[in-house]
């Protein structure tokens, strides 16, 4: 026999309805708000110690700067160098007591610059080795380099020497590991400056202490609170910790296995210079403890929750079903075949929420168009703004000043720079104008190539294949010199002799590329190119100006060089003038 359940008022459903919802949502909320706290934390921790990652990041590469600066300077001399080039008659691994001597006053050059220098090892392409010690301590364990080593068979010297002059660091002593700790090696390759041929190899052994005062420690006051230095080209690749030996080992462990399921929460920076990476790690257990105390508090308030809610729902029911009630006598009324409709129901609630309704819609059109009028005005703020970096007018005049006393001073050189400079003040006037001919803007990198080649003493080659279709087309201002500038300071000014930036231009229907190649130290990864002042500067009045559509495209590859593709539409002059 079919049971047939009662059925419920509309009351008791609205009643039921709410505290079923009531409890769901209750539930809902308690774990989305403990599940949102728990990730908010590890965020917000995440964050913060990005941050201070980069900023150690900074502190290193700006002490690794002053090393290289140093070495450079040291092993770079001629002096050296002719030691370097000294024919090895004897055939012997030793090199002559005054050559000794003289590299020996070299060493204590390096280290009377700098207190983090504990030896130097230099091996020459003539077989010969030698090593000063600081502390004349584990001079043993180099000995064999005097015999039986082959120091071109061990990966350090192969690593160092595929990086061509540049200076590789590893977290080690890469000369005998067991004997020295402590300790991170510096590996330049010596090469002849006017021959580029190799001379040999320079190995300083440097104190780790740095990397001790830069990462002071956590600042947290969680016990598991670990910062690492890691350089994977070690034998050993934790070479710094702020914790204990075995809790940073058990750390960087689970590091290496898995991220994805490891127990602690990892935030990291790499480091360009030395490829090293400074980790963080924190139990995540430990950083979560704050948010199991909100969960527990959460659910906790669960029950008193419900009951509040059944009380109000008993009154909201109430309330809801009151003016239905009133809604459905008046229902009947009509059904009946009255026409007795009062102006009570005509001017109901749904009345006014339809008068309320049309006046926030015509309020609503109202701000959007004053929305888009101060979009379009804060777009050609923006657009004059980026336009309007630099106000040159006092500068050219005072340029032309200086000239003239060069001039009459018969300071030759000095006369040609500042000559140069005015001029390229006076291209980027342009008479106010936003935009130049592209002949002008050749012009203007012209002049500032000129300027940096006699400062530099004509190491960089500027090369120009420039369509003469496209001289005298309308561009922008200063949106090619911006790349051939990041081309040569940082792409050719690392690198060890002479290098040449070529800058293509061609129209190609109706768009117009520019090609801006450089040979020089390249990038690993590309994107850091666009965090750049200048580069911004350029993409955003690209887009500002042309459209999102327009931009410029980034190709690097490290110890090759890079390459900038810059794409814009033809503009005739009219339309400039519109805009």
């Amino acid at each position: 026999m079919k049971q047939k359940f009662p059925k419920l008022t509309l009351r008791t459903q609205i009643l039921s309805s709410l505290l079923v919802l009531t409890l769901f949502a209750t539930l809902t909320v308690s774990f989305t708000a403990w599940h949102i706290c728990k990730n908010k934390i590890e965020e917000n921790y995440r964050a913060v110690y990005k941050t201070n990652l980069s900023t150690f990041n900074g502190i290193i590469d700006d002490r690794l700067q002053v090393l290289n600066d140093l070495v450079r300077a040291v092993f770079l001399s001629t002096d050296f160098l002719d030691i370097l080039k000294t024919a090895n008659d004897r055939q012997s691994p030793y090199y002559t007591s005054s050559d000794e001597l003289a590299l020996a006053r070299f060493c204590r050059q390096m280290e009377n610059q700098s207190d983090l220098v504990k030896g130097i090892a230099i091996f020459d392409e003539q077989g010969r080795f030698s090593f000063w010690n600081k502390s004349n301590t584990f001079a043993a364990d180099y000995l064999d380099y005097y015999t039986e080593k082959d120091c071109t068979e061990e990966l350090w010297y192969q690593t160092a020497d595929a990086y061509e002059g540049k200076e590789v660091y590893f977290g080690e002593n890469v000369l005998s590991v067991s004997s020295d700790t402590n300790t991170v090696s510096l590996v330049k390759e010596i090469k002849d400056l006017q021959t580029r041929e190799k001379l040999g190899m320079v190995v300083v052994l440097l104190s780790n202490s740095f990397l001790s005062t830069t990462l002071v420690g956590s600042g947290t006051d969680f016990d598991s609170d670990t910062l690492m230095v890691v350089d994977g080209k070690s034998a050993s690749p934790l070479i710094y910790y702020t914790n204990t030996q075995d809790y940073a080992e058990e750390m960087y462990q689970d590091y290496a296995e898995s991220q994805e399921t490891s127990r602690f929460l990892f935030t990291e920076y790499t480091n360009y210079a030395t490829g090293w990476k400074i980790i963080n790690g924190i139990d995540k257990n430990e950083l979560s403890k704050e948010s199991v105390y909100l969960r527990t508090m959460v659910f906790a308030m669960v029950f008193p929750i419900l009951i509040a809610c059944l009380l109000l729902s008993n009154l909201l029911s109430h309330t809801i079903y009151r003016p239905l009630g009133k809604l459905k006598r008046v229902l009947e009324e009509v059904r009946e075949g009255s026409r007795n409709i009062t102006e009570e129901f005509d001017d109901s609630e749904i009345g006014e929420i339809g008068n309320a309704l049309k006046e926030t819609v015509n309020h609503n059109i109202e701000l959007k168009e004053r929305l888009l009028s101060l979009r379009l005005k804060e777009r050609e703020s923006e657009l004059l703004l980026l336009q309007a970096q630099i106000n040159p007018h006092f500068l050219y005049n005072t340029l032309d000043s200086i000239y003239c006393k060069a001039e009459i001073e018969n300071q030759t050189e000095i006369a040609c720079m500042v000559g140069a400079l005015s001029d390229i003040f006076k291209i980027s006037l342009s008479r106010g104008n936003s935009e130049i001919k592209i002949s002008e803007e050749l012009a203007y990198i012209k002049k500032y190539m000129q300027i940096q080649n006699i400062r530099y003493e004509n190491r960089f080659e500027l090369i120009l294949e420039v369509d003469e279709d496209i001289l005298e087309l309308h561009i922008i201002k200063l949106i090619l010199q911006p790349f051939v500038e990041n081309a040569m300071y940082h792409g050719l000014e690392a690198k060890i002799g002479k290098g040449f930036i070529e800058l293509k231009g061609e129209r190609i229907g109706d768009e117009i590329y520019f090609t801006i190649t450089d040979d020089g130290i390249g990038m690993e990864d590309p994107s850091v190119l666009y965090s750049g002042f200048g580069v911004k500067n350029v993409i955003d009045r690209i887009h500002l100006f042309y459209g999102e559509e327009y931009g410029i495209t980034v190709s690097s590859e490290a110890h090759v060089g890079t390459k900038i593709e810059i794409r814009i539409p033809v503009m005739e002059r009219e339309v400039l003038d519109k805009c």
